[in-house]
């Protein structure tokens, strides 16, 4: 008995050193009703019912998506007293709230007394609700689609399509996806389009987006398109180089993240193979320091995808996996490319382009080309243009009021990578 008093007493301590907080589970506080509620593409609703035998005085929502650092901090209206209600609703643009996302949010209430107590977290997960998901696994890998036998049968071809893609990345590459993934399949545009984030109107008319991870670990699919295959190997794989390669310094050299996510393609697509010959036999392959960033020139889009390829599958075939993997494990510290380089390889990035270069029949470049700026806005890349060419991948953008990580992804043929 006075053991259990002892330990009480020492709680009480310490909850007043820390400033008056006390669990609702054991606290002064009542908690009558807490009910999120999730409109897709449409709006984002809370709502707390509490009760006190003290003066509630403010009452503050906090919420952000799971696993995310940044959290969004909401004083909503309410009058003070014994009994509470407090609502909040926030209204969403299409896409803002990607599918599957898991929004964690909490309440903390304060008394008359000075007391401050915080309900327990809870999860709210946001789904497309306008469709009836099935679902298919794979490890870490599920792929969500609705439909009939068809579609499951597409789905099911795109599995094992994801799975290739991630055993050829681990064996040649070595990197593994160790993490959950999900991959949404849309029937065609107009489903697809309520889960994207809108762009101009001109865009939109001249783009269609096949593929696009729209955060660090959901990606979409428009299966309506003969591409759906490429896409998903693609796009998965920028997927899985990104959870590895992820840091708060810098991100990985675009020309690697392209050339990777090509090279888990398989084969290199015929209108990029053709485009990087033609450079080699004229000698104007753009040198891998300006492949940093993408030119603007939509006449390069198809070299700068043989390209990035090349590059990549000249590394595996001459240095091995472990280098590459290795390479990719310094990026993640937040090394830049310049550095990485030279650590792993014992070659900067003009060696290196020299290298590569030796490697097609061509001689290093008399002096080192100067480097395009990445910040440099691509043009919105033509139609494909013939059944087997790569269009330029957009900058990835991070949207959200909320403060959700949403990447806006790359996108590829007549998307846009």
């Amino acid at each position: 008995m006075r053991k259990t008093l002892l330990l009480a007493g020492l709680g009480l301590a310490i909850a007043l050193i820390l400033g008056g907080y006390v669990s609702l589970a054991e606290g002064p506080v009542r908690i009558v009703a807490d009910q999120p509620t999730y409109t897709f593409g449409e709006k984002l609703s809370f709502r707390l019912v509490a009760e006190s035998e003290q003066e509630i005085r403010s009452v503050t929502l906090y919420y952000r998506r799971q696993q995310e650092r940044v959290t969004s901090r909401v004083a909503p209206q309410f009058t003070p007293g014994p009994h509470l209600e407090a609502t909040f609703e926030k209204t969403l643009e299409p896409g803002e709230i990607p599918p599957g996302t898991t929004i964690e949010y909490y309440w903390r209430l304060e008394l008359a007394d000075g007391t401050r107590s915080d309900t327990p977290t809870q999860n709210l997960i946001c789904e497309d609700d306008r469709f009836a998901w099935q679902t298919l696994r794979a490890d870490n890998l599920t792929l969500l689609y609705y439909g009939d036998s068809s579609d499951a049968a597409l789905a099911q071809g795109l599995l094992s399509t994801g799975q290739h893609a991630l055993s050829r990345l681990q064996a040649q590459v070595g990197v593994t996806l160790d993490a959950p993934v999900r991959v949404y399949l849309y029937h065609n545009t107009t489903d697809m389009a309520g889960a994207l984030a809108p762009r101009s109107e001109g865009f939109d008319q001249r783009v269609v987006t096949l593929g696009v991870a729209v955060a660090d670990d959901t990606l979409l699919l428009l299966g309506s398109h003969d591409g759906v295959e490429q896409t998903m190997a693609h796009e998965l794989s920028h997927i899985v180089v990104g959870l590895a390669t992820k840091n708060p310094y810098a991100p990985l050299p675009r020309w690697l993240d392209e050339g990777l996510a090509m090279y888990a393609e398989g084969a290199l697509p015929a209108g990029n193979a053709r485009a990087l010959e033609a450079a080699v036999r004229h000698d104007t392959l753009i040198s891998v320091r300006s492949l940093s960033g993408y030119t603007g020139d939509a006449s390069q889009v198809d070299l700068y995808y043989g390209q990035v390829y090349s590059l990549v599958d000249f590394m595996v075939r001459t240095y091995g996996r472990d280098k590459m993997s290795e390479l990719l494990q310094v990026f993640k510290q937040g090394s830049d490319q310049d550095d990485a380089l030279r650590q792993v390889y014992g070659l900067g990035i003009d060696a290196l382009d020299a290298a590569w270069r030796e490697s097609l029949g061509l001689r290093p470049r008399a002096t080192a080309e100067p480097a395009r700026t990445a910040s440099a806005p691509a043009a919105v890349p033509p139609a494909r243009s013939d059944g087997g060419s790569r269009q330029a991948c957009p900058t990835a953008g991070f949207v959200s009021s909320l403060g959700l990580l949403v990447a806006c992804g790359v996108k590829r043929a007549a998307r846009a990578g």
